[in-house]
């Protein structure tokens, strides 16, 4: 019985993911993923990672935002892309882990003995990936507070130095 409850951890949630993906209603995530492919399989050509389209948030109508609809919305970054695919993942290995936590109490209690040990292990690893999670968002934060981005300079300035000595 535990080993087929292991053999499920490591096997429903591929499968769950690949259905999820594979799904024919979500159009958009099928056109990004033939693009990707198409990406990939031009040789020598990366005109079409600009083609990349982001997933359709509804505009939300108020008072204030009004003047702001009238211009196109920009597509979101590649960066932001990826925040959001990382953010994703862990949410996924989080639930995980969860469920992992749960059954394997609910074994301990029902089966008792070594299984314990078992629930005990899966404690660890929840504890020390909430642990990692956490120092990746202080990471964040400080990084967020302590890094400023001088803002682009639109044209090299001559020095004053220079321009008083030709001027005159």
């Amino acid at each position: 019985m535990i080993l087929g409850l292991i053999w499920g951890f490591v096997l429903i949630p591929p499968y769950l993911q690949s259905r999820r993906a594979s799904r024919p209603g979500d159009s958009i995530a099928s056109f990004r993923q033939q693009l990707r492919v198409l990406e990939r399989t031009t040789p020598g050509s990366s005109n079409l990672s600009r083609l990349d389209v982001g997933r359709y948030d509804p505009p939300r109508h108020t008072r204030s935002n009004v003047a702001q609809l009238a211009g196109r919305r920009p597509a979101p970054s590649q960066a932001a892309m990826r925040r959001s695919e990382i953010r994703r993942r862990r949410r996924d290995v989080f639930v995980t882990l969860l469920g992992a936590v749960a059954v394997t109490f609910l074994l301990s209690v029902a089966v008792g003995g070594t299984v314990w040990m078992l629930h005990l292990l899966v404690d660890v690893a929840f504890v020390a990936y909430v642990a990692m999670l956490v120092s990746l968002q202080q990471q964040s934060v400080e990084k967020d507070l302590k890094v400023r981005y001088m803002p682009p300079t639109s044209a090299r300035r001559q020095p004053q130095l220079a321009l008083r000595r030709y001027g005159s």
